[in-house]
This record gives C-alpha cells, structure tokens and sequence, in this order.
C-alpha cells in the first residue's frame, strides 16, 4: 500500500472531524455540532498517529482551551504538545493551569516532567518537591525527581532518591536502570553494573535498558561482551562515544514517563 501523502493525511483528518462532530452532542442537520475537548484530544491524537502534526498541535490546544478546569484534559493536551515538539507550549500552558490549581498532583507532575526535558531541573526539582510534600510515598515523583538531580550533578543526592523508590519496588526496571546510570556517572562503574545485573538475562526488558547495561558492561572492561548483548542495536563506534560520555558524567536522554 503506497504511504499517504500529507493531502491524504489531511483528508482523513478532515473525514475523522466530521465523523466525531455526528457522534457527540445532538445538533440540527443544518447546524453541524461543535467538536467538544474530549473529540478534540481524539482528533488530536488520531492525526499524531498519521503525521498530521499541524492538525494535531492544533487540536490540542483547542482543547486545552475548551477545558481550563479539567486537569485530564490538560494533562492530556500538554502531553500530545511535548510529543509533537512544543516543549515550551506544553510547559507555558500547565503553568497558567497550574496557576489556577495549584495543589493538582497530576498537573504538576506533567509540568515537573515537562522542566525536566525543556532544561529545566532545578524547577522541576521544586515541583517535585511540591508533590512529595503532599504524597512522600509516590514513586513516580521520587523516581523523577532523582533524574532532575542527575542532570544537576547532584547524584549522590539522586542515588539516595533511587534506592528509597527501589526499597518500594525492588523489581522495577526503570529504577535500576537509571540508578545504575546515575552511578556510573559519579564514577562508580562497578555498583552500576551490580545495579543492573540482575536483567543482563532477562528475555523482556526495553531496548533502552538493554543499551545502557551493555555500555556499563564496556565501563568495566567488557567491551566484547557488550557488543555481544548489543548485536545489531549500536556500533561499536557508537558504544565507545556513549560509555565515554556517561564516563565523562555527561547524561543521556532522561528516561520520564
């Protein structure tokens, strides 16, 4: 089948809207119902999923716009924004909400995780603060709150985070993934690998996990056997640049929900 063409996309973007507008609230044959933010959010991500990025920031933001006071709704815009490449939109918009609600936890998680990626950590940090103090058992804001740390070098303070949220969940392997990163990174090689090495074996783990325990590998001198495990996913050449930069305590791509 020949792949869409953005007039395609666009079409079936346009056939979508008006089948969504028949479904919602009962209007008159001639005076076609206006899409509410919920229809809004699944045209929105029906033309993320096609390409149709344009349509889709455009969608999102209607629906914020239709639904200040409904945090799924924001959460839900904002997140389709930052994955549409509108970092600084999706920040701005869950500031104003925040402003509005100050004490939602699921606003203010997104934006703490939105500051982590646009750059921010610092604030993200003090967001992340703000969720803990009302709820110090959440895992995720703990877990979260430790990447913002790593990527203000602040590691021993983030390690302390990791091992409090692996206490709680010790089989997570997003926990030991990043705890074992953040340790190689303040140059602790091998815990990062002890860290880790429970799912060298394990058949279902995510690629990422996988890439990051083959470059902890080469950190400790198993290079042969990291390209091994990663046969297919990197190149050598690629291996070398990634473990020396974790050497170097320059981090990757924080892993956020």
């Amino acid at each position: 089948m020949a792949k869409p063409t953005g007039v395609a996309r666009g079409l079936a973007t346009a056939a979508l809207c008006a089948w969504l507008a028949a479904c919602g609230r009962p209007g008159t044959p001639s005076q076609p119902t206006e899409l509410n933010p919920e229809s809004r959010l699944r045209v929105g991500e029906a033309a993320e999923r096609t390409g149709d990025m344009e349509t889709a920031i455009s969608m999102y933001t209607a629906a914020a716009d239709g639904a200040p006071d409904d945090s799924a709704v924001q959460v839900r815009a904002a997140s389709g924004l930052a994955r549409a490449g509108k970092w600084n939109q999706a920040r701005d918009l869950l500031v104003a909400r925040v402003k509005a609600h100050p004490k939602d936890p699921d606003l203010l998680r997104t934006l703490a995780a939105i500051y982590v990626m646009v750059g921010q950590p610092r604030t993200a940090i003090s967001r992340f603060d703000e969720l803990l103090a009302a709820a110090p058992a959440d895992i995720g804001a703990t877990v979260d709150k430790a990447v913002a740390l790593d990527l203000q070098g602040q590691h021993a303070e983030a390690q302390a985070l990791y091992r409090r949220a692996q206490a709680r969940a010790p089989q997570d392997p997003v926990i030991a993934n990043n705890l074992a990163l953040s340790l190689l990174m303040s140059g602790q090689p091998q815990e990062a690998l002890a860290a880790l090495s429970q799912f060298a074996e394990a058949d279902e783990v995510p690629d990422r996990l996988k890439i990051n325990l083959g470059i902890i590998l080469a950190a400790n001198g198993q290079r042969d056997r990291a390209l091994r495990l990663l046969e297919g996913r990197v190149t050598p050449a690629d291996l070398d640049a990634m473990t020396q930069a974790l050497r170097s305590g320059r981090p990757p791509i924080p892993n956020t929900p």
